[in-house]
């Protein structure tokens, strides 16, 4: 079931949701990178945002000195195209991760799409790779219901005994 929710927030919050913490200006970007000798791959990461200041675009990737066995030499991991919608509000337009759009496939998909670059970021600064499929696991999880988040209770029906509904009609004291 696809979901059509929007995340439509201000800059400032797309900015911290990103992990730039600062609105960025016209032709700004603010980068992120870490470097890993023995396996001699880098992962890069950057928010940007275009010239007439209508486009903000973030991207993250990895480049591979040596690819091993299927392994590609550059891989886009995550890509992500916002653009402002009402005077201070802003729309994600579309999110990709590896290579495939999250946009409506789950509840909250852009949100946490932004979490997952957010984590990879996170990383980054601490100048450790970021291990992809543990943080898509961790940020992505697609078990809450739509509109709620919260489930509330098992997702067993519950036994219903009939010996314990003929005195029903007693009523209380009795």
């Amino acid at each position: 079931m696809p979901y059509n929710e929007i995340m439509r927030v201000p800059l400032k919050e797309l900015m911290d949701k990103l992990g730039v913490g600062y609105i960025l200006s016209a032709y700004e970007t603010c980068p992120w990178s870490a470097y890993e000798e023995e396996r001699d791959l880098t992962c890069s990461a950057e928010v940007r945002m275009n010239n007439d200041g209508d486009e903000i675009e973030a991207e993250m990737q990895f480049v591979r000195g040596n690819p091993q066995g299927d392994e590609k030499p550059f891989e886009q991991v995550f890509w992500m195209l916002a653009r402002p919608s009402t005077q201070d509000k802003w729309d994600v337009a579309e999110v990709k991760i590896k290579g495939e759009s999250i946009k409506g496939t789950t509840y909250n998909a852009e949100e946490k799409g932004c979490g997952f670059f957010n984590a990879c970021v996170q990383e980054l600064k601490m100048n450790v790779i970021p291990d992809i499929d543990a943080i898509l696991e961790r940020e992505m999880k697609s078990n809450e219901k739509y509109g709620g988040g919260a489930t509330g209770g098992s997702k067993k029906a519950p036994k219903i005994k009939p010996q314990n509904m003929y005195d029903m009609k007693g009523g209380m004291g009795r």
